[in-house]
């Protein structure tokens, strides 16, 4: 049998949850604590109105809600300590110090703050530190998804930029101004085809055509019979070389009169002026109009009424007298008889021949104040429009490249298949035998030789086809494609920048997030700081009832505070 010393250490075990319930089974505090609890704080709320907030910073940081028992005794030592002198005739405070005084005993009263211990670790275990610590990790995982995505955005923005660099530096532009940089880098072309003329005309492409042409002679030519006529555009080419200068295709013009289409909607006011505005400079009969058929002359008959009429053969006439004297006559005649004649749209000769209708007759207009500046400007630009493309090199011509590039492939095909057959072992015995009774211009050439007029005719192929001289020329000829390059640069460039503003996005949020984590932590801590306080607490009371004996209340809240502890 246990002697009383033993059963005075044996431990009692309160599981957290229960704490309430098994303070009241055993009568350590009464039933309706809950109700003298609120009431208790509702003389918080009102005393906590009128506490002097200045006298302790700590004051500051409380608020009427989160106020018990601890707080409550805190603030009365506070106040105990800052008014020694304030006390009444019996001896008890007075002022603050003796309201909060009495909150304190009413707590202490039949153990009232157990019972608000109890209450506070059942919600703080179940409820309000689970929370604050799935807030706390909900947070760390967004910081963490949060780096992840700024390092996604950061290298895509150094790929973006990386990407918009090599095209410039492909295109041979700074990034400054990308459409004026590539105008300006069109003019670049006369020097590529320049190079592109030096290679055509050197010793080394001329040998490999004339081994070409030989071979073709001797090996697809019949006895009497013409030999058939190769590589047509390169000897072209290399006897008339096209010109090097280089100008805006007709595409470039379009575009400049549609541009100017606001002004040249003046034309159709142009057109419609009335024939009052228009001088002609012209003054003729109707009868001596020519209409290529013949006249009437009208006789002295007068027999019907209407006068007889006979037909007359024009050219008659004018074998006898020329239009012009005709008409000068008939104008002098009616000048001496003071007559001045009356024009009319049927006396109007039209037989007006022009080299440029539309600009001569234009240009012969009196224009009452109707904008001749830009009208200028339209005419200007339809008339120079054939100097221009007579002005432009053929190489920007897509036709004429394309002829000069299948000669040269066709000569590349020939050079790869002969310098494939000197090179094979299996039939190099053949070829020797061929090349024996081959004509001494097909046997001259060995495969160095061969390798050199192959790579020279690459040359020349690279230059016509490579990527910077195919955009050039297109540049050139087509606003459409110049307008579509700049647009895919500068979306290169706006996506790095809008990346970038990504950037700057993405540290407003995280700088968010850090405040949010920064003011869930002081919470979680200060909870499981008064938890384990208020355990301690209950435990230490609970033990002074029971004379002594430990008291130990178990369950989630041991674990709960333990991994707080390890953290």
């Amino acid at each position: 049998m246990q002697n009383p010393e033993d059963i005075r250490n044996l431990p009692i075990d309160i599981t957290f949850s229960r704490l309430g319930e098994w303070l009241v089974d055993r009568k350590r505090i009464p039933a309706d604590w809950r109700k003298r609890l609120a009431s208790i704080r509702a003389r918080i709320s009102t005393a906590f109105a009128s506490l002097p907030k200045e006298i302790d910073p700590y004051f500051h940081t409380l608020y009427p809600e989160g106020i018990g028992y601890i707080e409550a005794k805190q603030i009365y030592n506070i106040l105990l300590r800052s008014n020694l002198e304030s006390r009444n005739i019996f001896g008890r405070l007075s002022g603050a110090a003796g309201v909060w005084e009495g909150m304190v005993h009413a707590f202490e009263k039949d153990h009232i703050y157990l019972g608000e211990a109890a209450q506070i670790m059942i919600q703080n275990v179940s409820y309000e530190i689970p929370y604050q610590k799935k807030q706390v990790q909900k947070i760390q995982q967004q910081l963490v998804e949060l780096e992840r995505k700024e390092a996604d955005i950061k290298r895509n923005a150094a790929l973006s930029a990386a990407k918009y660099a090599e095209a410039c530096q492909e295109l041979g532009l700074q990034g400054n101004n990308v459409r004026l940089e590539l105008i300006e880098t069109a003019k670049t072309l006369p020097s590529i085809f320049s190079k592109f003329l030096e290679v055509i005309n050197s010793d080394s492409v001329f040998r490999a055509m004339e081994y070409y042409s030989n071979f073709v002679r001797d090996a697809h030519t019949e006895k009497d019979k013409m030999p058939w006529a190769v590589l047509i555009n390169i000897r072209d080419v290399r006897e008339n070389p096209p010109c090097l200068n280089v100008s805006a295709g007709s595409d470039f013009l379009d575009s400049t009169n549609v541009q100017l289409s606001a002004h040249g909607s003046n034309m159709s006011e142009i057109m419609d002026v009335p024939g009052d505005y228009i001088d002609w400079d012209i003054s003729v009969d109707s009868s001596q109009i020519d209409w290529d058929i013949g006249t009437v002359e009208e006789t002295d008959d007068t027999g019907n009424g209407l006068g007889p009429y006979e037909i007359v053969n024009a050219s008659e006439i004018l074998e006898n007298i020329s239009p012009t004297a005709a008409v000068g006559s008939d104008l002098i005649k009616k000048e001496e008889d003071g007559q001045v004649p009356e024009m009319s749209a049927s006396d109007i000769s039209w037989d007006i021949c022009v080299e440029n209708p539309q600009v001569d007759a234009v240009e012969d207009f009196i224009f009452p104040n109707k904008g001749m500046e830009s009208q200028t400007s339209v005419l200007e630009i339809k008339t120079l429009t054939p100097e221009i493309k007579e002005g432009r090199s053929q190489l920007l011509e897509t036709e004429y490249r394309n002829k000069i590039l299948d000669d040269l492939f066709e000569m590349k095909a020939f050079l790869n298949q002969r310098l494939v057959e000197l090179k094979n072992e299996e039939t190099l015995s053949l070829q020797h035998q061929v090349q024996a009774v081959a004509p001494f211009v097909l046997q001259q050439y060995t495969p160095d030789v061969i390798q050199a007029m192959l790579s020279n005719v690459s040359s020349a192929i690279s230059l016509l086809t490579n990527r910077k001289t195919q955009d050039l020329i297109m540049i050139l000829n087509s606003k459409r494609f110049l307008d579509r390059l700049v647009r895919t640069l500068e979306e290169k460039k706006h996506h790095e920048a809008k990346l970038k503003e990504g950037l700057k996005d993405l540290a407003v949020k995280r700088m968010e997030l850090q405040n949010s984590l920064s003011s869930f932590w002081p919470k979680e801590e200060a909870a499981l700081a008064k938890t384990r306080e208020l355990k301690k607490l209950c435990e230490s009371t609970l033990s002074s009832m029971f004379d002594g004996r430990p008291v130990n209340i178990i369950g989630e809240i041991n674990t709960l505070l333990s991994s707080s502890i390890s953290v």
